[in-house]
């Protein structure tokens, strides 16, 4: 679970409930498990610069290269430079609301037989797209025994991007809607685009319009998103309809509950 994103205490001890094994009895336990990865090499952990209630920050913990090829053989190779290396702290609150995300969509998948694999860590997946590079913030499959497999890349809005700039068109979410809306046409398999807003609900919004305007074909739903703190709130949230596309109806992230009900009809959670 490492490998898929840096992970705190309290993210890994949630995310145990999908472990073959059980999950971990208490935090005392798996802090004892980390302690001795952590001696024998295996991970290294960092403080994050997040404080939390009734406490300071807490540890975000990563795989390093030994653990990496334990894991996968003597001829494991990162796929970035940076991945065993500290994160900056620019970074923190990004990295973080990713891991959140990818911890509860992974709980709540559980329960109905599906995981997570063919996962592609922050910034590691790379697609051309008629020589333009797209780079999502993360990729993952959803998949479960009887072989039904969905696919999702992820884009993780702290409201630090424009959605629209003339002069600067490679820093806007129009150029990542333009290239995410082509690279679905040249692909074999389907996927969907999850949108994920950290600030507000009303940015969330702000997307979902563009990508409407965007959109070279509007029937097709490639764009769903949801506000994070939304989504973490949302029991069973992998099947539920917590997420909106384009045109504003609500969805699930796994098909077999999607509704179609208009933002108006109903709320996903409290203000």
């Amino acid at each position: 679970m490492l490998v898929m994103s840096p992970l705190t205490v309290a993210q890994l001890l949630d995310l145990s409930r999908t472990f073959p094994a059980g999950p971990f009895s208490s935090i005392r336990s798996l802090l004892d498990r980390l302690q001795r990865l952590r001696l024998g090499g295996w991970v290294r952990r960092w403080p994050l610069a997040i404080a939390r209630r009734g406490g300071g920050a807490p540890d975000y913990y990563k795989i390093t290269p030994s653990g990496l090829r334990l894991l996968y053989g003597d001829e494991a190779r990162p796929p970035t430079k940076q991945f065993f290396a500290e994160v900056a702290v620019a970074r923190h609150h990004h990295m973080h609301s990713l891991a959140e995300f990818l911890v509860h969509t992974a709980v709540a998948a559980h329960p109905k037989g599906f995981r997570m694999i063919d996962v592609h860590p922050e910034n590691t997946f790379v697609a051309d797209v008629a020589g333009e590079l797209l780079v999502p913030d993360h990729r993952f499959d959803l998949v479960n025994s009887e072989g039904q497999r969905f696919r999702y890349l992820i884009e993780l809005d702290n409201s630090t991007e424009t959605i629209y700039s003339a002069k600067h068109e490679k820093e806007t979410w129009h150029r990542k809607i333009r290239l995410h809306d082509a690279y679905q046409d040249q692909c074999d398999d389907r996927h969907r685009v999850v949108v994920v807003t950290t600030r507000s609900r009303a940015r969330l919004d702000n997307i979902l319009n563009a990508a409407a305007q965007l959109v070279r074909n509007p029937l097709r739903t490639l764009f769903i998103g949801t506000y994070l703190l939304d989504y973490l709130a949302t029991t069973d949230a992998a099947f539920r309809p917590c997420l909106f596309d384009h045109r504003h109806r609500m969805v699930s992230l796994l098909p077999q509950f999607a509704a179609s009900l208009s933002r108006s009809d109903t709320s996903v959670a409290p203000s």
